[in-house]
């Protein structure tokens, strides 16, 4: 009997551990493979990169290159992976502007962590998180709901 109560309280451990977890983690944003607003994104590797005066001089290996050909949306959120290991950032404090119509049609930058146990003609998965987005089942309508966009299996890139 001690070991039954010892059991069914096991069980409720980890499934309370199971949904505080899941409830935390859970991004209600919603995942699509539809690209409506034409991003680009990959990840470049300069191992002999120079500090960058844009941030802070510091100087990073990773770099995740992105722009897109509408000015409709703005990157808050990206999650790159390569199968064993992850890279996110889902806590950017402003939107990034996608499209820079300055510099058309050059990529933005954005520095990844450093230490990434990646290499250049790697695989990884990449999806941004974007502000701004069309329907999705009616182009036309526009509303301002952040969306995941899986962009798919890229190579990472020599710079």
């Amino acid at each position: 009997m001690k070991t039954l109560h010892l059991s069914i309280i096991a069980i409720v451990c980890i499934v309370t551990a199971y949904a505080i977890w899941h409830f935390t983690s859970y991004d209600p944003a919603p995942v699509t493979h539809q690209n409506v607003f034409l991003i680009h994104a990959l990840v470049i590797h300069n191992p002999l990169s120079t500090p960058s005066i844009g941030f802070a001089g510091t100087s990073h290996n990773y770099y995740l290159k992105f722009k897109s050909e509408l000015n409709t949306c703005g990157l808050v959120a990206y999650n790159i992976c390569d199968g064993n290991s992850c890279v996110k950032n889902d806590g950017m404090p402003n939107s990034l502007p996608v499209l820079d119509f300055l510099h058309l049609p050059d990529y933005q930058e954005f520095p990844l962590p450093d230490n990434l146990p990646w290499k250049e003609g790697d695989s990884v998965n990449i999806q941004v998180k974007v502000q701004g987005t069309y329907n999705l089942s009616d182009p036309s309508i526009y509303h301002s709901q952040n969306i995941w966009i899986d962009l798919g299996k890229s190579e990472i890139m020599s710079s």
